[in-house]
């Protein structure tokens, strides 16, 4: 079954990869499909600075005062209609 790449530089990349690899253009393709899909399952994990900072903003959060009791759903009642329209 073959595909057709109608967008010029996507074809120009396949072919640039394929010229640096050694590979062929479908087997160019597939190490790169290959490789995102990898990536796309892999978990994201943040550097220690930036957990540190994230972790930071919701100690940050947390620290703030509770200046409305509600739970988000008796607050969203409030603003919408069954329907989801604001009301009013």
């Amino acid at each position: 079954m073959g595909i057709s790449i109608k967008r010029a530089e996507t074809e120009a990349l396949a072919r640039q990869v394929a010229d640096a690899t050694g590979e062929s253009l479908t087997e160019a393709i597939h190490q790169a499909l290959v490789e995102k899909v990898a990536r796309l399952s892999e978990p994201y994990a943040l550097s220690e600075a930036e957990e540190a900072t994230k972790q930071a903003f919701f100690a940050e959060l947390d620290a703030r005062p509770i200046l409305d009791p509600r739970d988000w759903r008796e607050i969203e009642a409030e603003l919408y209609d069954e329907h989801g329209q604001p009301i009013g």
